[in-house]
């Protein structure tokens, strides 16, 4: 029974370290010290911590205190994707459908978005409808993608609602996307929707409408007594099909 207990005590005391590191590492990294970022990752990538595996991954693709190395990232996120990060097998369809550090597969990376999509990653979903759009790694299917794109879209009309703290928030920056870059998707989201909607009957409309309400299971939890008070542009929020926001 000691035993026991003082392996519990080990295993907390174990968890709590990696929390320090890993946040240790994700301040230096937002400071814009990758070097020190790195030094705090590579240890607790070796260990088995996934979000480690993620953030070190992103820093040999991008070579950010780090020499580039796309073998040890595409590595580094299969090991993380199999620990079900969603946004590591987002990075993997991402490598596939690029051609980075892997020969280029579409039929690859749109499984692998697929599955992202499916965890409620929103670069994957948003990736996703891209492919439905354009029949690159998966037949073209408009309702589809446009489904796929509104669910995306869901993400970054509510974010700004999430209720995390602050620091919560700027540690998330590293294993999510800055803020410029979800204003840049969520204009490139709407874009796609204006131009995938003229080519759509009434009758494709009601069926993508039902689609999305299928696909709602696959959304972010939001707080909706918040999400309620959101003003939406009504351009906007028709392209989002009003009956399936919130």
């Amino acid at each position: 029974m000691k035993f026991a207990s003082l392996r519990l005590t080990l295993l907390l005391l174990f968890t709590s370290l990696c929390h320090a590191d890993f946040k240790a590492g994700g301040q230096a990294y937002l400071n814009g010290d990758y070097e020190t970022a790195a030094k705090e990752f590579i240890p607790l990538a070796e260990r088995g911590d996934h979000r480690a595996m993620y953030a070190l991954g992103s820093m040999y693709a991008a070579g950010q205190g780090v020499a580039k190395d796309l073998n040890k990232s595409f590595a580094l996120f299969t090991e993380a994707a199999q620990n079900g990060r969603a946004d590591a097998i987002y990075k993997l369809g991402l490598m596939y459908e690029l051609g980075e550090g892997i020969t280029r597969d579409p039929k690859k990376a749109a499984r692998y978005y697929q599955k992202s999509a499916k965890k409620g990653y929103p670069l994957g979903q948003y990736r996703l409808g891209l492919m439905y759009m354009n029949g690159n790694g998966i037949k073209r299917n408009l309702i589809n993608a446009y489904s796929w794109l509104v669910i995306a879209g869901h993400y970054f009309i509510y974010n700004a609602y999430d209720n995390e703290d602050e620091d919560n928030s700027k540690q998330n920056q590293l294993l999510l996307f800055q803020q410029q870059e979800k204003d840049k998707i969520f204009t490139e989201i709407t874009q796609k929707l204006q131009s995938i909607r003229t080519a759509m009957t009434d009758d494709d409309i009601e069926k993508t409408r039902q689609k999305v309400l299928r696909l709602s299971k696959y959304k972010k939890k939001y707080h909706p007594e918040q999400v309620k008070n959101i003003k939406l542009d009504a351009r906007i929020e028709n392209l989002f099909l009003p009956e399936t926001l919130y």
